[in-house]
């Protein structure tokens, strides 16, 4: 997906796609010029062996919202190979990105691997979500999948700021334990680089951050004008709400 300001609106002139993966048109809301669009993954989900590729270019002053359909279900990797999702954004002058994903689900025998790379200039704003379930926890599905790999770098003018890695292998090692989950089963992350996170007031907005039993999150500055955030939690809910207030509050002050 490629978009570029043309008359005041942002859009997409350029979008190449194959099944299962799937754009929507651009959508505004009132008067706001930025283009929102819907990612769709018509399959279901990914079986063992499928790859999915999303690229995603914006042109200096453009403003873009992506926003998954659904939840990302991983299927069972019956033949033993891994699932890869690859997803490569290139954020050109004055631009900026607004990325808040419906959380992942591994099944059992899963085996899933996704590589999230972002090349963001220097003026440039990208705001960044990831929630990463323990699996179908209401069937009872609690870390039985095999494997799952995240690999998320961000570059600022082409200089690395960031590289969170996550391996977990609950065959392996108990993720619930101490050092690890620590009772925890949901993940989720925000990620903003923006030149105007210097102006917020971390120490302020994360005393403002809901910490109670079953929930724990933390919030640090980086280097490159970026804030990173991370939630550990017992239910999916209470920490996907929490999550979008703190996105909502963050996205008003950048």
């Amino acid at each position: 997906m490629a978009f570029e300001l043309r008359r005041g609106y942002t859009r997409m002139p350029h979008v190449y796609q194959q099944p299962p993966l799937k754009a929507s048109r651009e959508l505004y809301v009132g008067n706001d010029p930025t283009a929102t669009v819907y990612i769709m993954e018509s399959s279901g989900g990914m079986v063992s062996g499928d790859r999915n590729d999303i690229t995603v270019k914006l042109s200096p002053d453009s403003r873009v919202r992506l926003v998954q359909q659904s939840a990302l279900k991983i299927y069972p990797s019956h033949t033993g190979d891994t699932c890869h999702f690859t997803i490569e954004v290139d954020l050109a002058e004055r631009s900026r990105l607004e990325w808040m994903p419906e959380v992942l689900i591994p099944f059992v025998d899963a085996k899933f691997q996704v590589d999230t790379t972002l090349r963001v200039a220097s003026d440039a704003t990208v705001l960044w979500g990831e929630i990463v379930a323990p699996g179908r926890e209401k069937r009872g599905e609690i870390f039985d999948y095999q494997s799952f790999r995240s690999n998320f770098k961000i570059f600022v003018d082409d200089e690395l700021i960031a590289f969170d890695s996550l391996h977990f292998a609950p065959r392996d090692v108990a993720l619930g334990s101490m050092g690890v989950l620590e009772g925890a089963m949901y993940v989720g992350s925000i990620w903003l680089v923006s030149p105007n996170a210097k102006d917020v007031d971390v120490r302020a907005l994360q005393e403002t951050l809901r910490v109670e039993e079953g929930l724990k999150a933390g919030m640090t500055r980086l280097e490159g004008n970026a804030i990173h955030c991370r939630w550990l939690a017992v239910n999916q809910w209470t920490m996907q709400e929490e999550m979008k207030r703190v996105y909502a509050l963050l996205a008003d002050m950048v």
